[in-house]
């Protein structure tokens, strides 16, 4: 019997992954036409097979931008979306440029507030550079520019730059152990000389 199941299992999967390529083929791999093929379908059949070929586009690119997101035109992403997080609920106005690994979320903490739950509205002409952030309920300007890595939390006027904190060197006076620790089986293990050792 479970043998039986796992022959389902495998079926379905290769089925489902078979129908997912035929989407990503049929669209030609272009983010932005399987998207609103998926938001122009209503509620039907191959509205669910479109939004499972547009979730895999975005899983094998380690992205995650929703149907729900409200793009007021077509967004410009130099390098693909990789890595690219973009809440549900969040506004983003016409001809953004967004590089790799940006991320533009909803602040969920209860602490915070009024803005708790709330995305981002970007205006248009938005500039966000490789690895910026932007965070709760702030409005961003039209023209303004994000520099890489910035993280924003803060409403910006139009027409803005931001800017990351400049580098500071913080000096110790003992050396430093930068072993990357993980906990597997209850011992402990640390990454060294290109495998785990167990820590003593």
């Amino acid at each position: 019997m479970n043998t039986v199941r796992a022959i389902i299992r495998f079926v379905r999967q290769c089925a489902a992954e078979m129908v997912q390529r035929f989407v990503l083929a049929y669209y030609g791999f272009d983010f932005w036409r399987i998207r609103q093929a998926c938001r122009s379908c209503g509620k039907s059949v191959w509205r669910r097979v479109l939004t499972s070929g547009y979730n895999a586009y975005c899983e094998r690119h380690g992205a995650y931008i929703p149907l729900g997101v409200d793009f007021s035109g077509q967004p410009c992403f130099p390098h693909g979306i990789f890595g690219v997080f973009i809440s549900t609920g969040a506004k983003i106005g016409k001809d953004a440029v967004i590089f790799q690994q940006v991320t533009i979320g909803s602040n969920t903490l209860a602490d915070h507030g009024g803005s708790q739950g709330l995305s981002p509205v970007l205006g248009d002409g938005v500039y966000i550079g490789t690895g910026a952030k932007i965070i709760g309920g702030v409005t961003i300007g039209n023209g303004v520019r994000v520099g890489a890595n910035c993280c924003v939390y803060g409403d910006v006027p139009d027409n803005s730059v931001v800017v990351a904190s400049p580098m500071r060197v913080i000096l110790r006076d003992k050396k430093m152990d930068n072993r990357f620790f993980s906990k597997e089986d209850g011992r402990t293990l640390f990454w060294q000389n290109g495998a785990w050792h167990e820590e003593t």
